[in-house]
Order: C-alpha cells, then sequence, then structure tokens
C-alpha cells in the first residue's frame, strides 16, 4: 500500500465510505512516514489559527506522537477482534491516514464553527458542534472495523468502541502542548516608572508612599458588602465549555506595583482569555479602599468560596493570581495600615483552596519572594502551581520606584500576550527574567512550576475552546513614587 492509497483511504472513511486498498504486507515504515505526513498537517492547520511570525513548539511533537502511538493501538484492538491480527500495520496506516483526513475535514472546520458559536453565546450550537466532531470519528472506526469483516456487523460495532476508548476518549485526558506559537522578535526591558526595577525585597520600605487616611472602622465593616457585590458580578458558567474564573490577590498595600499587576491581570484575563465578567480582583491599596475588596485571608477563603458556587466545580478550571511580598519563612505578606491584618502561609492558601463546593481543576501563581515554599503545599494531581521564585530565592521588581514585577512582566505583559498555554508562557517568562537577573548581575530567582499530565490535559481542552482577544498592553493604573 503507497501514502497516497493510504491517504485516499482515510478520505474514504471520513466520508463513511469503504476503504478500497489492500493492508496486507504494509509495514512500520509507512506508518512512520504517515506519522511524518500527520505532523505537517498539523503545523499547516495551526498555521490558520496562530497569528504570525510562528514558532515551533518542539515539546508539539510530542502531541503528534502520543496520537499516533494510541492510533496504533487502537488498530491493533481492532484487528485482534475482527480477526485480522496480521495486518495490524495496514490497519494502523489506513486508521492514521484517517486521523489526518479527520483532523482537516472535521475537526478543524467543527472546532472554529464551535468556537464561533460560543462567542456569539449560541451555547447549543457550540456543544452540538463539539459533539458532531466527537461522534464522527466514532463512525469512522465503525466504517473501517466493518471493513475488515463485513459479516460482523455487531463485532465491528465492538471493536469500534474499544478502539474509540484508546483512541479518542484516552486522548481527551492526555496533555497536549501546541505545535506552533507566536514568536517573540524582539524582547523588551521590564517596564518601570524611571530606573530599571532592583533587588528590592522584603525589608527595603524607606521609599513607599505614606498611605492616605481612612477610616479603618468603615473600611472593616464594607468589607461583606463589597464581597458580595464582586460575587453577584459573575456571570454563571456555560454548560458544556470549559469556561475560565480568576482570582487576583493583591497583598501589600504600601507599593503601588501590586495594584498595577492586579489590575492589569484583571485586564489581561478579561479581555484575552475570555474571563470577562469572571474575575474578583482582592486588592490593599489606600485608593481602593471603597471599591474593590481587601486581599485578606477570610476575603481570599470567601471569594474562592462565591468563585466555587458560580462555576461547575468538575468542568472549569480556576486560576488564582497572588502578588505580594514574601519572608525567607514563607509568609506572604499582607499589608494595609493600620488595620492588624494576618499573614498568610503555604497551609494557610491551601485551605483556603478547599473551597466549598471543591473545584477541581485550579492553576495557582504565587509571585513574592521565597515563594517556591509555597509550591509543595498547593500542589495535586489536578492543580498546577508556579512560583515566582525558589523557595530560598528572592524575586525582583517589587520596588516602590517599579510599575510591574520582574515575573509579572515576564509572565503576564509578555508570555500570555504571546501564547495561550499557561505552561509555554511559564516557560517563557522564566527564560525572561533570567536574562533580566543576569542583565543586573542579580542572583537568579529560579521561578519554580508543579505540573501534572491531568491538568495539562484539562488546560489543553480549555485552550481548545479559546478564542483568544488581541494582546493586552500594560499601562500602569497607579505610577510609581
Amino acid at each position: 500500500m503507497s501514502p497516497g492509497a493510504a491517504l485516499w483511504s482515510g478520505v474514504r472513511a471520513v466520508a463513511l465510505r469503504s476503504p478500497r486498498t489492500n493492508p496486507v504486507g504494509s509495514g512500520p515504515g509507512l506508518f512512520v512516514l504517515l506519522t511524518v505526513i500527520y505532523y505537517a498537517v498539523a503545523v499547516s492547520l495551526a498555521m490558520l489559527m496562530v497569528e504570525p511570525p510562528w514558532a515551533i513548539v518542539s515539546f508539539g511533537v510530542m502531541t503528534v506522537l502520543t496520537d499516533a502511538l494510541l492510533t496504533l493501538f487502537a488498530a491493533w484492538v481492532i484487528a485482534r477482534i475482527m480477526g485480522r491480527g496480521e495486518i495490524v500495520w495496514g490497519v494502523a496506516a489506513v486508521l492514521l491516514a484517517a486521523t489526518i483526513m479527520t483532523s482537516i475535514l472535521v475537526h478543524a472546520p467543527l472546532a472554529w464553527l464551535a468556537a464561533t458559536f460560543a462567542a456569539g453565546e449560541h451555547v447549543a450550537l457550540a456543544l452540538l458542534a463539539e459533539l458532531v466532531s466527537r461522534i464522527w470519528w466514532l463512525l469512522v472506526l465503525i466504517v473501517v472495523a466493518h471493513w475488515l469483516a463485513a459479516a460482523s456487523v455487531a463485532r465491528a460495532f465492538f471493536a469500534a468502541l474499544l478502539g474509540y476508548a484508546v483512541s479518542a476518549a484516552m486522548w481527551w485526558w492526555l496533555p497536549a502542548m501546541p505545535v506552533l506559537t507566536t514568536t517573540v522578535i524582539e524582547a523588551t526591558p521590564p517596564i518601570v516608572a524611571t530606573n530599571p526595577p532592583g533587588p528590592i525585597t522584603d525589608g527595603d520600605d524607606e521609599d513607599t508612599a505614606k498611605a492616605p487616611a481612612f477610616d479603618a472602622e468603615e473600611v472593616i465593616y464594607n468589607q461583606r458588602g463589597l464581597l458580595d457585590a464582586a460575587a453577584a458580578k459573575l456571570k454563571p458558567q456555560t454548560p458544556g465549555v470549559v469556561d475560565l474564573y480568576v482570582v487576583v490577590f493583591a497583598g501589600d498595600a504600601q507599593e503601588n506595583v501590586f495594584r498595577n499587576e492586579a489590575e492589569y491581570a484583571e485586564k489581561l484575563f478579561s479581555q484575552r482569555f475570555g474571563a470577562e465578567g469572571r474575575v474578583i480582583v482582592l486588592e490593599n491599596n489606600a485608593a481602593t479602599v471603597a471599591t474593590r475588596p481587601l486581599a485578606t485571608l477570610t476575603n481570599l477563603t470567601w471569594a474562592l468560596d462565591d468563585v466555587a458556587k458560580a462555576m461547575d466545580p468538575a468542568e472549569d478550571v480556576l486560576f488564582v493570581y497572588v502578588t505580594t511580598h514574601g519572608s525567607a519563612d514563607h509568609e506572604l505578606l499582607v499589608d494595609l495600615d493600620p488595620l492588624p491584618l494576618d499573614q498568610i502561609a503555604p497551609d494557610d492558601l491551601a485551605d483556603a483552596l478547599a473551597t466549598k463546593p471543591g473545584v477541581r481543576w485550579k492553576v495557582v501563581v504565587v509571585n513574592a519572594c521565597y515563594s517556591g515554599g509555597f509550591v509543595d503545599a498547593l500542589r495535586d494531581d489536578s492543580t498546577l502551581v508556579i512560583a515566582s521564585a525558589r523557595a530560598d530565592r528572592t524575586s525582583f521588581g517589587c520596588g516602590a520606584d517599579s510599575d510591574i514585577t520582574y515575573f509579572g512582566k515576564a509572565f503576564l505583559a509578555e508570555a500570555l500576550n504571546q501564547t495561550t498555554s499557561i505552561p509555554d508562557a511559564f516557560a517563557r517568562a522564566k527564560k525572561s527574567v533570567a536574562e533580566w537577573e543576569d542583565r543586573d548581575k542579580e542572583e537568579h530567582s529560579e521561578p519554580q512550576i508543579a505540573t501534572t499530565r491531568s491538568i495539562e490535559a484539562k488546560l489543553a481542552t480549555w485552550e481548545r475552546g479559546l478564542k483568544p482577544g488581541a494582546a493586552v498592553p500594560f499601562v500602569p493604573v497607579a505610577p510609581a513614587e
């Protein structure tokens, strides 16, 4: 069987017509060649969805290889059940060709259609397009199984179901890296007000601005009302769609850098990542005490519970972004003078994330000095944890003369405007931060990530249904002092 014959058989299978080729004598060479063709097709399709200039994602090849291996396994299952175990490689070649053609003729158009319907809030039509896309591959498998033994209709249906469980249902739970992303043409320096941000850490507060006066008792009294008002504005989740809900926490009121970062995160996730109406910002800043809930451990716990009630805790993804100072003994600074606020330890943050109802899928980013000390307390099979520094290292850019931290600029303002993949954005940010630290002759902060196959698969599902908005430029809300 030639590659052309295999691909034509794939077209016929996608059209629900029986393949017309002889699989006898086919070996692994044809399957390998079709895998290369599959990768080329995947890159070509990505070019239609990713804004140029393009860059190949090296780990993206694993997405194609994993799919090809699952297809090979499904071919083995179907061939054995249909009594044609001697032609597994031939069946695998036809199935892989059908996979290629299904991605071109079915999955890509229906994914675009589903995203278009979802963007127009036509939820039922979006779900229908997604359902047809998934069911079509089962129909293709039934056609191929029936081709191997036309007289055994019931057996063909059973073989196709098992093949589907292997090649499709299992794939939904495995991670999928993009094969293509938008490249960075020119790196820009960290955004600051005057001089490059220096290694200001938790003890450097001589230059912080004096907070304006406010009625401390009135601020505390208003917290439940402000939080209830923020929760009441949350949009309900969309059935059948993986929605992103975001809680942002800016803990230190003495420096505007944290307010800037928190409010930029709100804009970024609302405008570029489709989370508008699904973001709550908790913020300690004298200028916003009357308009935003404070960033306190109690408010964080309440806010996370409120978000958990609005989202589908089994389907949607919760993204928590914390930005503040951190101490060497792994406590996050929570400060708004003259209020006596509790600091946050790793176990405190883990307890706050144990929402009622419990949320399964989470991304937690802790941007603070020594934040690596929070990773072990927060990680689990369905949570991706990012820390801006190793457990024994400081991070930079959090001084009174900065508009945004090193990591906040690298991860939020740059990387997430170039890619929609959170693991890819972390890798980009880590590289940028290291370059800036080398330039400024600082000890590397070494940002950390803890991830799992399950959460990356969930994020890949969310990303496939996402219609990203344009890049959101960083503009400080409050200028550095």
